[in-house]
């Protein structure tokens, strides 16, 4: 639906000097919150700002409630900053072949930490960035993953993590997907989930001209946690089993550092190493509507 000429002329004046050129109303992507979508988007709002204890009735209250806490770490206003995943990777590119299908820990802390590494302490791996800095463990996986040991350019930072939308438009995230699939069924512990698969609109993937994707996850019934998640495009595929997860304020400082245990045998990698670093280790490429700008 359109807004009549004189209002919409309006609506610019007052948004277009402070919306990114990802915003929603740069690209008239508006056409999107169909009567649905809507609705959903109403209850979205509720679930990440009041994060009120409703029960899922369709589709779309199950994907607000499953993307609510994931969201609200990029919310301004949200309380919880952090964010911390045990999980085994399934599936991944070759150059990620040496954590597959063992356990891992993804510690994130917004807006500029993230740690990601093994727990089993005879197969130890770290790849750790606290702001600026970043450092891996031990120098063979840091050789493997970066070049390490070159000083860093000057004006060489690494951006912060963050969506490309603003606090107005993360509230209705769930509105810009398009669910595929939705189905019951079970986890691995044959506990009631569901079976989501879903992806951008159309819409979206034209205004942020991003390689379109899809997701496949598994989420409980009972609490709304993903259990695992699939992501392909035609060009990479991934797929996690989330074995536990838990969002916080934030991690104590010491989450950042090396620790008596792995200081012998820690290398710098460089801040615009960093990038690459994270994609040869990670298991999903991030689409790059959500990658941090």
């Amino acid at each position: 639906m359109r807004l009549p000429a004189s209002k919409s002329a309006k609506a610019a004046s007052i948004t277009g000097a402070r919306f990114s050129r990802f915003s929603l109303y740069r690209y008239e992507v508006m056409r999107v919150f169909a009567l649905q979508c809507l609705l959903a988007a109403t209850l979205a709002v509720g679930l990440f700002i009041a994060d009120q204890p409703l029960y899922a009735q369709n589709k779309y209250d199950v994907l607000a409630r499953t993307l609510q806490p994931y969201g609200s770490l990029f919310y301004s206003k949200a309380s919880t900053k952090a964010m911390q995943l045990d999980v085994i990777l399934r599936e991944g590119p070759p150059l990620a072949a040496e954590i597959l299908n063992q356990p891992l820990r993804v510690t994130l802390q917004m807006p500029n930490k993230l740690r990601i590494e093994t727990t089993d302490s005879q197969h130890r791996l770290v790849l750790c960035r606290n702001g600026q800095r970043v450092w891996a463990y031990p120098s063979d996986f840091a050789t493997g993953i970066a070049i390490a040991g070159i000083p860093p350019a000057k004006e060489a930072r690494i951006p912060d993590f963050r969506l490309p939308l603003k606090d107005q438009q993360i509230v209705w995230l769930p509105v810009l997907f398009q669910i595929l699939r939705f189905e019951p069924g079970s986890d691995a512990n044959g506990e009631p989930a569901w079976n989501i698969d879903f992806q951008l609109s159309p819409e979206i993937i034209q205004a942020v001209k991003c390689e379109p994707w899809v997701a496949s996850a598994v989420v409980k019934q009972d609490n709304f946690e993903v259990r695992r998640l699939r992501i392909e495009s035609a060009t990479w595929s991934g797929t996690i089993d989330i074995l536990a997860s838990r969002f916080q304020t934030a991690f104590p400082p010491e989450t950042w550092e090396a620790g008596p245990e792995l200081a012998n045998d820690v290398t710098a990698i460089p801040a615009d190493r960093f990038a690459s670093a994270l994609e040869r280790l990670s298991a999903i490429t991030i689409p790059s509507v959500l990658s941090p700008k």
